[in-house]
């Protein structure tokens, strides 16, 4: 995209990535700190962990200390013990050979079994054992094995039908979603050619959702981000341990409502998920989030709907809103898709919130673009690369906080205007570069999102008031108020 067609929200997005952004409604009223699940670096392979017991939370003792007993021979004339009586004897009999078996099964176990129960002790009458010794003759016992036998089948048979139907109409079992849906979530990579490198490296992987048979894949804005190259990596139909890799080609990407658009081809069709109704979605239903987290295909996470409405990842009025989730996304989940119970994609998974403004961590608070308000927007992207009818100044911006404004000799802190598009109207309103914008139709700018906010309120064609501060040529500031006239702008 030209340099003529970046304009103010592209400050507004490197502001809001450089710094944690503040999300105020939740219980304590605090800001929350959030990130996006941004695509993961490929070479980062975690260390080897230890083993841990899952009831104790302990590492395993690989090496266990097993003392040795020393057999003493008993000499020819002596006289076999009386065995001691009582229940205390019994116990701690018992307890003895837990233990051991415990830390030792197997071949350890099997000894152990095979030197008890030679009428040394015997259970309590009433009480009995599958493990205790079987009885055979007066002076004999054999010890008895049990038997492992296959257990019967742990899942109910998916019901073909339903996966099949396609006008979703039925409802699923989690089971008949995930079997219904997998083939159109796909892995995208994301290659960059770093300074110094003849070739593109695979530098980033995420998750797309195929949405037509022709291979249209929707996916976030930030998935895309700096690509010099896309490649799909798309599951086989009819082989499920068997993939394709295809290049993709990036129609279009909107870094406002992070929503792109990227498109695959072959011959043969591809299996793709519908685009359902987010307007029908409530709080408390059941949903799934399909997605390749840390470059685990095909994860499936399940959970409900937790919140509506919520905040977009850019804070902009040109954004969507989100649909807020409890379902498990992490990283390498953007761009995925967010199902109903029917197999409908109503959300695109997009960012999480990981701790508040005091440090605290967060838990199972994911968010997803809302499907409804992403439709027109990715139909602009599939058909002409950009989102269309949304008014703009066409200028950009850097802003100026407590110290860039004391050394630039500003009264006050504002938006520092660093590019203004000679096509646009702006240009003849007598805007200058280097102008510090303060108020817009009398609103205070404290951030780029205050004045793209205000824009968005507005029409092409209609007009907004400014006020900006000025130095003059020998360092003098002063107060200046403009009119411009707002003009279509497209945004990357």
């Amino acid at each position: 995209m030209s340099e003529n067609n970046i304009n103010e929200y592209e400050a507004l997005n490197n502001e809001n990535t450089q710094q944690p952004q503040e999300v105020v409604g939740g219980v304590d009223e605090q800001p929350n700190v959030y990130y996006r699940s941004e695509p993961q670096q490929v070479h980062c392979t975690p260390d080897p962990q230890a083993g841990y017991n899952s009831w104790q939370n302990q590492p395993y003792d690989t090496s266990p200390d097993v003392k040795k007993t020393k057999k003493v021979k008993k000499a020819k004339d002596d006289k076999p013990k009386k065995p001691r009586s009582g229940h205390a004897g019994l116990i701690a009999g018992v307890v003895a050979a837990a233990l051991v078996v415990g830390l030792g099964s197997g071949f350890v176990g099997s000894m152990l079994a095979n030197g008890i129960g030679t009428g040394q002790f015997s259970l309590p009458s009433g009480l009995t054992s599958s493990a205790a010794p079987t009885e055979t003759s007066e002076n004999a016992v054999t010890n008895s094995v049990p038997h492992i036998e296959d257990s019967p089948a742990t899942a109910a048979p998916l019901n073909e039908s339903k996966i099949n139907d396609d006008t979703n109409s039925e409802l699923l079992t989690t089971e008949e979603l995930y079997a219904k849906v997998k083939d159109s979530v796909v892995v995208l990579y994301n290659y960059q050619q770093p300074q110094g490198y003849n070739e593109p490296v695979k530098v980033g992987v995420a998750s797309g959702v195929i949405f037509t048979a022709d291979g249209y894949i929707i996916t976030n804005a930030h998935v895309v981000d700096g690509a010099v190259k896309m490649t799909a990596l798309v599951n086989d139909p009819d082989e499920p341990d068997k993939t394709h890799e295809y290049e993709a080609e990036i129609l279009g990407s909107d870094s406002a409502s992070d929503l792109a658009v990227v498109k695959i081809t072959r011959d043969e069709p591809f299996t793709y998920a519908k685009l359902g109704n987010s307007d029908t979605v409530r709080v408390g239903q059941d949903v799934c989030a399909l997605g390749n987290p840390n470059s685990l295909t095909s994860s499936l996470t399940k959970g409900i709907v937790s919140g509506l409405g919520r905040a977009a990842y850019s804070g902009s009025n040109y954004g969507c809103s989100s649909i807020q989730i409890d379902a498990a996304v992490n990283v390498g989940n953007s761009g995925g898709g967010l199902f109903d119970m029917y197999g409908n994609v109503i959300g695109i998974i997009d960012y999480k919130l990981m701790y508040t403004s005091s440090g605290t961590a967060l838990e199972n608070i994911g968010f997803a673009i809302t499907i409804n308000e992403a439709k027109p927007i990715i139909e602009d992207l599939m058909s002409i690369g950009y989102v269309t009818n949304r008014p703009g100044l066409g200028i950009n911006g850097e802003m100026l906080g407590d110290y860039a404004a004391y050394m630039y000799g500003y009264p006050s802190t504002g938006l520092r205007v660093t590019y203004i598009d000679e096509e646009m109207p702006v240009a003849k309103s007598g805007l200058r570069v280097g102008d510090v914008i303060i108020e817009i139709n009398g609103i205070e700018v404290t951030s780029m999102t205050d004045v793209q906010n205000e824009i968005s309120n507005h029409n092409i064609g209609d007009t907004v008031e400014l006020v900006v501060l000025r130095a003059s040529e020998v360092g003098n500031i002063k107060e200046v108020n403009i009119t411009a006239e707002l003009a279509e702008i497209k945004l990357a």
